[in-house]
């Protein structure tokens, strides 16, 4: 059994205890020795140096992640034509030209997006997939006014490791402006024909380009991510993976007429809500066609310079706006288009560039409903949109 000490011999151990504790305290601390030296002060420049080291790790791993998500749904296509290799043999298949495409999903099948440039004059069409496998595969439908061309294969997809990326403009097109970064993936120089594609990336450098001729870019994307022959019809996409635009065109200057066309710095894709516009009538059983109202406006303005809305400058023979059953109601030159009513919806026009993209989105047989100012009174007249036939 253990004897406790008296009271008073514990209190006083613990009085000794707090004073040997305060002295310790207050007493000085030892003073470093004279050859001794004080550990260096952190460079701030290593310091942001290597923070900065850090996020660009950060960042290029992140972009590798993308580029790998997105580089198996990326594809070469080959344009084959019939020649002779000689004067009297018989003709073979031969690749007369080629360019890139991007498989897509939509209702559970797999379709391929490309440029009707690059499918033009062909007589057997075949795509190389990411696996490095040869595919054939055959034009679908087009929409040759926006270059846009829809390919299906010919063949059953078995234990393919693509799934094909959704067109949802909705979400590939939030947050896009000037000075977001994007990939461009496709088959430049024929480089990519073994399956893997070549990655460029850079940034957007202007939205909502109209670039005219064969083939209308209307609200392009422009970028500078490198793009050359080849790689038209090849998808662009942002640092998400997130389809958003089939590349197409390439700025030229006078000076380079007659010269195989290189990358400029100035780049040009369709816009993704553009395909998804005419996506369903593409992937249908009929022929789909793009809107045709027939006429050529310019920009009006008020006295304060502000634009108004676009102003009819000549109207087509044979449009819409321009046959005898258009009467005396329509749309005349000289009237100030200022919006278009479809389905219930209103798309205000401010611009000519506005009355062009609203139109670009609108397929042929589609009601529109055109509200105009004529010497200050507005009116409306509803119209059906034709097609240009093929």
């Amino acid at each position: 059994m253990r004897i406790l000490p008296p009271p008073r011999t514990v209190l006083l151990h613990g009085v000794l205890a707090v004073g040997l504790l305060a002295l310790l305290l207050a007493a000085p601390l030892p003073r470093a020795r004279a050859d001794e030296k004080p550990a260096p002060k952190p460079d701030p420049a290593e310091e942001a140096y290597e923070d900065a080291l850090e996020r660009a790790e950060g960042i290029e791993g992140g972009l590798m992640k993308s580029v790998n998500k997105v580089r198996i749904n990326s594809v070469a296509v080959l344009n084959l034509r019939r020649r002779k290799p000689a004067p009297n043999a018989e003709p073979i298949l031969m690749r007369a030209s080629g360019g890139s495409g991007v498989i897509i999903k939509y209702r559970s099948k797999l379709w391929i997006l490309t440029n009707v440039h690059v499918t033009a004059g062909h007589h057997e069409l075949q795509v190389v997939t990411h696996d490095g496998v040869v595919r054939d595969v055959e034009q679908h439908d087009s929409i040759p006014e926006y270059d846009i061309a829809l390919l299906r294969f010919k063949d059953k997809l078995k234990r393919v490791k693509f799934r094909g990326v959704p067109v949802v403009a909705s979400k590939s097109l939030k947050g896009l402006k000037a000075g977001t970064w994007v990939i461009a993936t496709g088959s430049p120089f024929f480089l990519g024909e073994d399956g893997r594609s070549v990655t460029t990336l850079g940034v957007i450098s202007g939205m909502d380009r109209f670039l005219g001729g064969q083939y209308q870019y209307v609200g392009a994307i422009q970028h500078d991510a490198e793009v050359n022959p080849g790689n038209s019809g090849g998808p662009l996409w942002d640092l998400k993976g997130n389809f958003i635009g089939i590349n197409g065109k390439i700025a030229m200057s006078q000076q380079l007429r007659g010269v195989r066309p290189t990358n400029t710095g100035a780049a040009f894709s369709l816009p993704v809500h553009q395909v998804e516009a005419y996506l369903k009538r593409l992937v249908g059983d009929g022929d789909a066609e793009a809107g045709y109202l027939g006429v050529q406006t310019e920009t009006e303005t008020d006295k304060k310079g502000k634009a108004v809305g676009a102003k009819i400058t000549k109207i087509e023979r044979g449009s819409p706006l321009g046959g005898r059953g258009a009467g005396p109601d329509a749309p005349k030159v000289g009237d100030v288009i200022t919006s278009l009513i479809v389905r219930g919806s209103g798309k205000t026009v401010y611009t000519a560039s506005d009355l062009r993209e609203h139109l670009s989105l609108l397929a042929a047989g589609q009601d529109v409903t055109i509200k105009f100012k004529r010497s200050r009174r507005t009116k409306r007249f509803k119209v059906r949109l034709a097609d240009r036939g093929r």
